[in-house]
C-alpha cells in the first residue's frame, strides 16, 4: 500500500506539488519507505519490500528532473541567469538518452542546483522537500543498480522494527488521504487512481 501510494505519486508529481504541504508529506512516506529498504534491523520487513525495477526507477527519476528543471529553469530566466538556464534546460529525454554513469552525473548536478538556488524559488512553488523527495528517488535509483550514493539523508523517522513502521506510515498515509482530497473534484481521475494505489490488494504486503 504504500510503496505502491508512493510509486503513484512519483508517476503524477506534476499533479500533487500544487499544494505545497504534500511535499513535505511525500517526502515523509518516501524517507519511511528508504529505511525500510535499507534498514539492517528490519530484515522481516525488508523481504517483503520488493523495488521497482532499474530501468522503471530511471524513468521515474527523469520525469521528476524534468518537473524540477523546469522550475529551475523559469527562475533562471526571470532573473537573467544565462548560465543557469542552459544548466537546467533539460528535458525527460535528455536524462534517459544518457548512460549510467553520466545520467548520475546530470542528476546530480541539478540536483546541487536546485538547493543552491531553493530559497529564492518559493514563488515557483520549490520546496526543500521536494528536493529531498527527488534525492530519495535517485537514491533508490543507484541503490538498485548497485552504486554507492551521491547522498547522506538523515532518516525522517525513528521508527525501528514492523510495528513501528505501519504506525508511521499509517499516519503519514492519513495525512496523505487528507490533502488528496482536495482532487476528489478537481481532479477525479487522479484521485481515483491515488484510492487505487492506496488499496490493499494483497493481505500478505503487510501494508507496506
Amino acid at each position: 500500500m504504500m510503496r505502491k501510494t508512493n510509486e503513484y505519486l512519483d508517476a503524477n508529481t506534476s499533479v500533487w506539488t500544487a499544494i505545497p504541504i504534500s511535499s513535505s508529506y511525500k517526502a515523509d512516506l518516501a524517507s519511511l519507505l528508504d529505511l525500510i529498504r535499507t534498514s539492517a534491523d528490519s530484515k522481516e520487513v525488508s523481504q517483503m519490500f520488493v523495488s521497482p525495477s532499474v530501468t522503471k526507477l530511471k524513468n521515474q527519476v527523469a520525469e521528476r528532473m524534468d518537473i524540477l528543471d523546469d522550475v529551475l529553469e523559469a527562475y533562471a530566466e526571470d532573473t537573467g541567469n544565462k548560465a543557469l538556464l542552459e544548466a537546467a534546460s533539460n528535458s525527460k529525454a535528455d536524462y534517459l538518452r544518457l548512460p549510467g554513469e553520466e545520467f548520475e552525473n546530470m542528476t546530480r548536478n541539478i540536483i546541487d542546483l536546485l538547493e543552491e538556488n531553493v530559497d529564492n524559488m518559493s514563488d515557483y512553488g520549490m520546496t526543500k522537500d521536494q528536493i529531498e523527495d527527488a534525492k530519495l528517488l535517485f537514491c533508490a535509483y543507484q541503490d538498485e543498480k548497485g552504486r554507492p550514493r551521491f547522498y547522506e539523508i538523515a532518516a525522517r523517522s525513528d521508527a525501528k522494527d514492523l510495528n513501528d513502521f505501519l504506525f508511521k506510515g499509517k499516519n503519514v498515509m492519513t495525512r496523505l488521504d487528507n490533502v488528496m482530497k482536495r482532487f476528489r473534484k478537481s481532479n477525479t481521475d487522479f484521485y481515483l487512481g491515488y484510492l487505487s494505489a492506496r488499496t490493499i490488494q494483497d493481505p500478505s504486503s503487510v501494508a507496506i
